[in-house]
């Protein structure tokens, strides 16, 4: 957790935490509140460019997180993209989800391909993309949510205003 600099903040953590076997980046996650309870979504803005290999890495670490910090036993996993279709999306991503299909992981359950309005649905447990696209659904939804909080004020404001006797009008 930090309020500074990303880019210095992995740096640091990737000298003084070290890496795992098999994983080349590190990746920034956050947990997403969906209509079926948690998930979480990575990487967030570590990796801007991401190849196949890194995002299948992604895939791994946030099933190990979604079994370790969300309980889930055998998180279903998918890959941020700009369809569900196969023929979809970049290189990396379909590359991706080929290796993530074909690798058999015990303990990962790949769905495949997950659409933004995929992520508040709840559609995965883990939603994988590179750090640019990530960094952008993380920032869109952190400015739709403060927008329903100033439309909520507004509509409560409107409806409960204090009148000028200082009683509160039911509008």
């Amino acid at each position: 957790m930090s309020a500074g600099n990303t880019g210095a903040l992995m740096a640091l953590s990737k000298m003084s935490l070290k890496m795992l076997p098999g994983i080349d980046r590190p990746a920034m996650a956050a947990i997403f509140p969906t209509e079926r309870g948690e998930s979480v979504m990575l990487d967030l803005g570590a990796n801007l460019d991401c190849d196949a290999r890194n995002l299948m890495q992604f895939g791994v670490m946030g099933a190990a997180f979604a079994r370790t910090v969300l309980g889930v036993m055998r998180p279903r996993v998918g890959l941020l993209n700009v369809g569900t279709e196969e023929p979809k999306g970049n290189n990396a991503v379909r590359e991706a989800a080929a290796g993530l299909r074909a690798s058999e992981l015990p303990l990962l359950d790949f769905h495949g391909f997950v659409e933004g309005d995929d992520i508040g649905a709840g559609t995965v447990d883990v939603v994988v993309t590179d750090g640019f696209t990530g960094n952008i659904a993380l920032k869109t939804a952190e400015g739709t949510a403060k927008l329903f909080g100033v439309f909520l004020k507004e509509a409560l404001y409107v409806r409960f205003a204090p009148c000028a006797s200082g009683e509160v009008s039911s509008k």
